[in-house]
């Protein structure tokens, strides 16, 4: 009798083990889609030192001023006025790329991100790697969507983008060729803030002001990946302040400059 108890418990166990793995992952897949540094912490997301090595590093073009572009990525949310005050404190402004779900949720937030003379770009609706860069026609769907939802609540158009994660290692060349058809500009970054793995605001600063000194040392446009999280709204006053007493120009992302974009054909050494 015993003895029957334990096969049945066994084959139990295995025939209830494929039910339990599929409701595992349909969980995961219900989670919240728009919340991107979820997003990060499952994506084969390469590390800042290699993504340097990857990142050609548009040369600074405007030689009368000391230019950066901070970025700022998956708002807007409730980090995100508070970040817009300590820009407008400082006189600074920043580019925001948002997530369409976050857009409808608080498109009075989008408003006021562009009313303070900050620029805005999308940043998909998904913010998945399975699903964004499954086709090119998915792919410039959500960000036509995206686009959609800020022009609706601003009535402002604006063809600059960051696709989810970066360009490097997702974004193939059909689906960039699509995006740029559809009239998208992409930008990447060649400083990341690590902002959205360490929630010590001092560390993140460091990170910035350690990448930053290379990146000038090579007479390139410092753009520094952040995100709309309290950690960043903790760091940004010491990093405006550093910005500031050093002469830079802290400026929005215009359609007219010539984008940071990662190099995908080229490896690490």
């Amino acid at each position: 009798m015993k003895l029957f108890i334990k096969i049945w418990t066994v084959l139990f166990i295995f025939s209830a083990l494929p039910i339990l793995i599929i409701n595992l992952l349909n969980l995961q897949g219900v989670q919240d889609q728009s919340n991107g540094l979820k997003g990060k912490e499952v994506s084969p997301f390469i590390s800042s030192v290699k993504k340097k090595n990857l990142s050609p590093h548009i040369q600074a073009e405007e030689h009368e001023d000391k230019v950066i572009y901070l970025t700022i990525d998956d708002g807007p949310n409730g980090n995100t006025r508070e970040i817009l005050s300590i820009l407008q404190s400082k006189s600074a402004h920043a580019t925001f790329f948002l997530i369409k779900g976050n857009i409808d949720k608080r498109p009075s937030l989008v408003k006021e991100i562009i009313k303070n003379g900050n620029a805005v770009g999308c940043h998909s609706v998904s913010h998945r790697v399975d699903v964004f860069y499954s086709s090119p026609a998915v792919a410039v769907k959500e960000m036509k969507q995206c686009q959609s939802a800020i022009y609706n609540s601003t009535r402002r158009h604006t063809p600059l983008i960051r696709v989810p994660f970066g360009s490097f290692p997702h974004l193939t060349p059909d689906i960039k060729q699509s995006l740029e058809q559809a009239g998208f500009i992409y930008w990447d970054w060649n400083i990341d803030s690590e902002d959205w793995t360490n929630d010590d605001a001092s560390q993140v600063y460091k990170n910035i002001v350690t990448q930053l000194e290379f990146v000038e040392s090579k007479g390139y446009t410092p753009t520094v990946l952040l995100h709309d999280k309290e950690v960043t709204a903790n760091m940004l006053p010491m990093l405006l302040d550093y910005l500031n007493k050093n002469g830079y120009k802290i400026k929005g992302i215009t359609s007219d400059k010539k984008p940071v974009q990662f190099n995908r054909f080229l490896r690490p050494a």
